[in-house]
């Protein structure tokens, strides 16, 4: 079981995002493109560009429609944010590709960053099961998706805050998944389950809402083009 959730599934995560993802892609490029212009409209590709980044990053709209739900879900981005450049960060530093760490946010990242994360997944549950409307465009796969989410993010802070992992050993894992070399996962329950769920996770996203981030690129063109 190690062998398989330390060394086969990382690839086939590797294999099934990167296929599930371009297929997507591929899929909204594929669609046809009819004009649905909302006005007023940019008129340059440069100005289009800038009004689809404001809406990708700042979700603009969201903001005049619904700013307790922009709150909460701009706040879960930017730590998600965080959370990942973290982890990036510590991955390449085991592999030894960096000399230490590069991209450490002082004070926000780890442990702070797991609880706020963690009271921003329940609010968002609870606001989706509280609010008729939000309930009633719910499906069971949003549920177990936040499920899934929620569970990662308690095994990191389990990891982070309720045990010790051993770095050296840590170390040794995931340069040998580098080299395609099995070195064994290090000996911590907690590190073993979250980064399965991790991984399921990311098997899932091209199959669900969670790809929204890229898919908005193509929906957002079409609205804002002449």
């Amino acid at each position: 079981m190690s062998f398989l959730i330390g060394y086969i599934l990382p690839f086939l995560t590797i294999i099934v995002f990167t296929a599930g993802v371009t297929y997507r892609i591929y899929v909204w490029k594929k669609r046809p493109s009819p004009t649905m212009t909302l006005f007023p409209a940019p008129e340059s590709h440069g100005e289009r560009f800038v009004e689809i980044l404001k809406e990708t990053l700042l979700f603009k709209r969201l903001f005049y429609g619904n700013l307790s739900l922009w709150v909460l879900g701009g706040l879960f981005h930017v730590m998600l944010l965080i959370t990942i450049i973290d982890h990036y960060d510590r991955i390449l530093a085991f592999m030894g590709l960096t000399g230490g760490s590069i991209f450490r946010i002082p004070f926000v990242s780890g442990g702070p960053t797991g609880i706020v994360l963690l009271i921003v997944v329940i609010a968002l549950i609870l606001r989706r099961i509280a609010l008729k409307q939000a309930a009633q465009v719910s499906s069971p796969s949003d549920y177990l998706v936040m499920i899934l989410i929620l569970a990662i993010i308690l095994t990191g802070d389990g990891l982070r805050f309720m045990s010790s992992y051993d770095v050296v050993q840590t170390r040794e894992y995931f340069s040998g998944i580098l080299r395609f070399s099995y070195k064994g996962m290090p000996d911590n329950n907690w590190f073993i389950i979250h980064y399965l769920l991790a991984q399921i996770l990311i098997i899932c996203i091209p199959f669900s809402k969670i790809l929204h981030f890229g898919g908005i690129f193509f929906t957002q063109t079409l609205v804002h083009k002449r």
